[in-house]
Formats: C-alpha cells, structure tokens, sequence
C-alpha cells in the first residue's frame, strides 16, 4: 500500500512540475501598452497614435481619424475644451449614471481594420462593448487605465523597437521592420522589405533621394528581408544599388558609402 502511495505523490508532482514550466513558457493573452503620442503619417497625411508595450520592445501604430487624433493629443497633453466634446460627453455620462469603464482591449485585426473592446461595470454586471480602437483609447485614458492588445496581434503587427546603432546614425538612415499592416498601408504587395522609418536632413542619404516611407527591397543582388540584414550591407562599405518602393512604383538609386 505505502509503494501506490509513494508512486502515486511521485506522479502528483511530475504533474505538477509539467503544469508549472508550461505556465512559465505560455505567453500571457493580452499585453498592457501605453499610448506615447500622435504623429502624422508623412506620406498619406493621415493620423497615427502610437502604442508601445511597457518593456519598450515593440510598437504598434494604428491610423485614426482627426478628430479622434484630436482628442486623444488633449488628454495626452491634459488639455481641456471649453465646451464638452463627444468623448468628454461620453465619458461624463457614464460617470454620473455610475457606470465605470473596467477594462479596455483592442481584440481583433480583421480585414485591415481593429477592433477594440470596452468592458463596463454596472452595479456587479460587466457589459461588454464593440468599440474603435480610437474611441476606446480616449476612454482608457479619461479612465486612467491601461489599454490591452492581443499578444497575437502585438505578434503579428508590432514593429520591434531597437536603438539606433552607429552605422544607421553614421549614414543618416534608419529603418525597421515591415509589418502587413505597414505594407498594406502603403500598397506594398511584396513579401520582402525594410522600411525606411527616418533620414537625418543634410546626411549623404537625404543627398541621394532617400526619403522617410520608401520600402528597401534589395542592396545590389542581395534581397533585404529584415533590419538585421539590412544594417550588415553598413559593415562593407562601397557602392549600394538600392532598389525601393515608393508611391506605387520601384525605383533606383545608387549610395557610395566608405567601410
């Protein structure tokens, strides 16, 4: 009888021990992500809000509307209107019909559009709500709460945020990594690509006509398929003919860089 018991609180804790390291590797569904502001996509001239994990490893931009862009820069910037606007109205009338906005969570990317969540807390019922990624952010930010993303769509989506290395400041240009959704924004149909994310003015590659927005898609012969090989071509040095995409057509252009 003692060996069953011995075997069986062996088996227990194997169990237990499995359990546990496959909890320890399960990535957690939803991941918190601050707003760090609003910019103006350069090329479409549309508004952009920007949010970043807490760790500061990736960041994932979402097109928006101006007047959501709007609104969101206020609340970034603690500016109020003189008159309530739509989501001050929103916002007020929750508060005083005492219905508290508990969780906010951008769920879903579905044919090039997200798709967020609003969980509210009435009395002890949680409704749940469709909602704008856009709407909801002003909310989460009204409310002083976090805004969840899916992992999967951090995953799939997010650009990973690296520091500028010395051959990118060198040169003047820095690029990242070219997500589906930055593809499709700019009506890229390739698979392979870098996107070209700044150029410093006055740099020997403003001179040769590279501009924030092109998508790098070979150095010479050799096809650019992530930043990692695109910032190995800086180590070599020489003349790069570089083929890129911008506004709907690839062009060239040559870049004589010293080793």
């Amino acid at each position: 009888m003692r060996t069953y018991w011995k075997v069986g609180l062996v088996v227990v804790l194997l169990i237990s021990l499995v359990l546990v390291a496959i909890s320890k590797d399960t990535s957690p569904p939803f991941i918190e992500m601050e707003v760090k502001g609003v910019r103006l996509d350069t090329i479409g001239n549309t508004p952009v809000v920007l949010l970043t994990d807490k760790e500061g490893k990736k960041a994932l931009p979402i097109w928006i509307g101006l007047l959501e862009a709007t609104a969101i820069d206020k609340e970034l910037k603690n500016i109020t209107s003189p008159r309530p606007m739509t989501h001050d109205l929103l916002h007020s009338i929750l508060t005083q019909a005492q219905v508290k906005v508990k969780e906010v969570k951008i769920v879903e990317l579905k044919d090039h559009t997200y798709y967020a969540k609003l969980f509210l807390k009435l009395s002890k019922e949680v409704i749940e709500v469709d909602a704008r990624p856009s709407d909801a952010i002003i909310l989460a930010l009204k409310s002083n709460l976090p805004i969840l993303i899916s992992a999967k769509i951090l995953d799939e989506q997010g650009i990973p945020l690296a520091q500028k290395n010395n051959s990118g400041e060198r040169y003047g240009i820095c690029v990242q990594e070219l997500t589906p959704a930055l593809a499709t924004h700019f009506n890229f149909k390739g698979k392979k690509g870098v996107l070209v994310a700044e150029v410093l003015s006055g740099s020997i590659s403003e001179t040769s006509g590279v501009q924030a927005g092109d998508i790098i898609t070979r150095v010479n012969s050799k096809e650019m398929g992530s930043v990692q090989e695109f910032e190995e071509m800086f180590d070599t040095g020489g003349a790069w003919r570089i083929l890129f995409f911008r506004e709907g057509k690839f062009q060239e252009l040559n870049l004589f860089l010293k080793p």
